[in-house]
């Protein structure tokens, strides 16, 4: 039994760690002003977005890893580099095909397989007109996104 605490802790400890260090430096930055989201999105959505293989499904089963920064034009998505961000051109959704955005709790997991130590945010942002769709991506610190949003709408 002793064996097996300690095999789950190498491989927890670890993951928290991590996702701890990467929601303290999001949250450092936007102190400093810097208004940046990573998170995920889920696959069934990424297509809406950039042309994924079927490969896609397999090495990001969990969402497609992305930074959405708001610009004058919209909100500009962009795959991190670490998942192969030269392959995939960023979008950016324009501000006149959002309606408004909101966030909901998913707590540690995600309907789409993402799984996470610290709490997760699902944010989503509607688009225009009603019934077009939506954006969803999945973040451990959503805190201003969705004012950024709502701010640049009204």
């Amino acid at each position: 039994m002793a064996m097996f605490a300690a095999a789950v802790a190498a491989v927890a400890v670890p993951v928290f760690a991590a996702q701890w260090r990467d929601r303290e430096r999001q949250r450092a930055a936007h102190r400093a002003g810097v208004r940046t989201w990573t998170g995920h999105v889920p696959l069934d959505h990424a297509v809406g977005l950039w042309d994924l293989g079927v490969v896609a499904a397999f090495r990001f089963g969990g969402g497609l890893p992305v930074r959405v920064t708001p610009t004058q034009a919209g909100l500009f998505v962009a795959v991190r580099s670490s998942a192969g961000g030269r392959r995939y051109a960023p979008v950016t959704v324009q501000w006149s095909d959002i309606a408004g955005a909101r966030t909901e709790a998913a707590g540690r997991a995600t309907d789409w397989g993402r799984v996470a130590m610290l709490p997760l945010t699902t944010v989503t942002v509607e688009l225009a007109p009603p019934g077009a769709g939506a954006f969803v991506m999945t973040t451990t610190d959503a805190a201003g996104l969705v004012e950024t949003v709502t701010a640049r709408l009204g």
